[in-house]
Parts: C-alpha cells; structure tokens; sequence
C-alpha cells in the first residue's frame, strides 16, 4: 500500500522563486501523472515519460479508442444480466454494473465511471472517465487517513485525488491538477476536507440545507502558496427525480452546491447533481454538462 507525505520545494535562481508541493509516495504502485488526452477517437495517448512534482513518471498507457456509440439506454439494475463489468469490450463507456451498496455515491477500488462532457462556453465537448485505482494512507499534515486514490480525465487534462468515505460521507483530502501533457498545473489540500456529497438521513430530504467551511490551499509551480477559506452551501432540491442519460433513466437525488468566489478560485462554483443509489453521479450542470455513459462499480 502506498503511503504519500508532503514536502516542499524552493529553487531559487537570480529574480526568481519556484515553490510547489511534492506529495511523494513509497512502496506499492506509482501514482504517476496521467496520460494526455489523444486527438483521434478521443483515445488517451501514452503517459509522460518523466514525474512531475514528485510523482515518478511510470506513465500509464493508452486507455483505448471511445466507441462512438454510448452503447444501449438501459437503466440501472439492467447490469444483473452483463457478465463482462467492462462491457465486453474494455471500455467504461459500454458497462452497465451497478453496486451493490444503497449509497448515492459508492466507491470501491475498481470501480469506474464513463461521462460525455460539454462545456458551456466553448461548446467543446469528449469523453472523460473517473477510476478509483488505489487505498492509500495519507501522512504529512493528514497522517494515518485512509483514502481511495481517484483518477480522472478531464477535456483539459486529468486529476488525481484522494477520498475518504466517512460511513455517511464521501470527502477529498487533496487533489493534483495536470494538463493535456502530464504536467502539473497545481496541487490543493482541503482543511479539513471538502465534500462530494453528505448521505447523513437529515441531508436526503427534499429543502435540506448546510454550509460547509473548507480551507483550500493551493500551490503551482512557478507561484506561492495560496490560501483561502470559504463556507459552500449545499441544498436538496429534489428526490426521487427520474433522470435520461445515456446510460439510462435513473431515479436521482438532485443537490445544488454553491461556491463563492476566493483568493484560490476566482469563479467559484454553481454546480448542480444528480446522484443515483448504487450508480453515483448520473448528471451535472455547470460551467460544463456530465451525463453518464457507462459505470461499472464492485
């Protein structure tokens, strides 16, 4: 099992400071940065031949062709019938496995989730994917919490991030930020963390409304830390909401979450979701649009 500390560094050159975060890790697999995205089919290409920030530079393959067909509509519980979780073919965008577990948002090692992505402003859009590739035990500042280690692509690059499933929440420590290349574009680390979705009972209710105060510090190479500290506001706007991907019709909780602008982010975020049991995130509006495509969670 891999254990990841944090460190920084200070290179010092005539005018100049260069300041970043290295999260190194020991033992077990590398989690190295992941490859950039390809031109053709959307297929990822190769990984970088060299670590960035701490991160050595194993490089991860390709990760195939996206097929140009989200496969068939099918709802949730269709997944009983497909013996191949990967959907025959390899490809996250084809599966059709659901948990087992009642949650909103499951998590397993393994598990893996295909969306089609459009952003709002440029109307560029593709095919991105999240998989959950590791337990890790955080050390540094965040010693002994045990997290999944996420990888995510994304239309600008890809993420890495560690999650805690508190038994009632599912929270990020840390992420990593790459762009297209495989190099770092920034590292945040979030006191005491920030939420991806709260399931308490009292936060499953339709009206149900919390603030959550997170510090997210964040360093890029070339720049100094920043630090801000912001309340973000979550709010129940509906459940039991019959929701049409591409995956299927899935019966969604909907949470709105509200992000003020800060020192760290600039825009903030207006995000709002749609969480199927046993799926996870169905749908996404934003800055960008998520539907899912495929999902194959143990």
């Amino acid at each position: 099992m891999l254990r990841c500390s944090v460190a920084t560094i200070r290179a010092v050159a005539p005018g100049a400071c260069l300041c970043f975060a290295i999260w190194g890790c020991s033992g077990g697999s590398t989690a190295s940065p992941p490859g950039g995205q390809g031109s053709g089919g959307n297929t990822a290409s190769g990984g970088s031949s060299g670590g960035a920030a701490g991160l050595p530079g194993s490089g991860d393959g390709g990760s195939g062709g996206v097929p140009s067909d989200a496969g068939p509509n099918q709802p949730a519980d269709s997944g009983a019938g497909v013996s191949d979780a990967s959907g025959g073919d390899g490809s996250v965008y084809t599966a059709r496995q659901a948990s087992k577990s009642n949650r909103y948002l499951p998590i397993a090692v393994g598990a893996r989730w295909g969306w089609r992505v459009v952003d709002v402003s440029s109307g560029a859009s593709g095919m991105t994917q999240s998989t959950v590739e590791a337990m890790e035990t955080l050390t540094g500042s965040k010693q002994g919490v045990m997290t999944f280690r996420v990888r995510s692509t994304t239309l600008t690059g890809s993420t890495l991030n560690w999650q805690q499933d508190t038994g009632t929440a599912l929270v990020r420590h840390r992420e990593r930020f790459f762009d297209l290349t495989g190099a770092v574009r920034s590292d945040h680390e979030y006191v005491p963390s920030v939420q991806r979705l709260d399931e308490s009972p009292t936060h499953l209710v339709a009206g149900a409304s919390w603030t959550e105060k997170v510090t997210d510090t964040k360093t890029a190479p070339g720049a100094a830390p920043v630090t801000a500290t912001v309340d973000v506001t979550w709010t129940v706007e509906a459940v039991n909401e019959n929701v049409t991907v591409p995956a299927g019709t899935f019966s969604c909780i909907r949470v709105h979450r509200l992000e003020p602008p800060s020192l760290v982010d600039r825009f903030g975020g207006d995000n709002v979701y749609w969480f199927a049991r046993g799926i996870g995130k169905v749908r996404e509006t934003g800055t960008s649009t998520h539907e899912l495509v495929g999902y194959s969670v143990p």
